[in-house]
């Protein structure tokens, strides 16, 4: 196998939690949400961190990853919905279309 019919090379993605760092390798063409995730979930922990009784580092991670499950169970929730709308759209414009060219 050559280089040129490598379609997706994998790419270094550097994440740190606290004391620990971890270096993901993940596919080029997904880097930049896993830099772009990190840094909302990082945004998102230290807003935990800095509330008036604030949260430690464990506890803001727990909350803002149980914030990100959620917020993912949302979309799909919508997507699901979206996906029904959509079908039934393109059910009612095949019928449409069937009975436009019968008449």
């Amino acid at each position: 196998m050559n280089k040129g019919s490598i379609s997706n090379p994998d790419v270094s993605v550097f994440i740190k939690f606290m004391d620990k760092g971890f270096k993901l390798s993940v596919p080029a063409d997904q880097e930049k949400f896993y830099r772009e995730g990190y840094e909302v979930f990082i945004e998102r922990v230290e807003q935990h961190k800095s509330k008036k009784n604030g949260y430690d580092d464990i506890e803001a991670i727990g909350l803002t990853a149980i914030e990100c499950l959620v917020a993912l169970q949302r979309i799909r929730e919508q997507m699901e919905s979206l996906s029904e709308a959509f079908q039934g759209r393109v059910e009612r414009l095949e019928e449409s279309v069937t009975n436009a060219i019968d008449r």
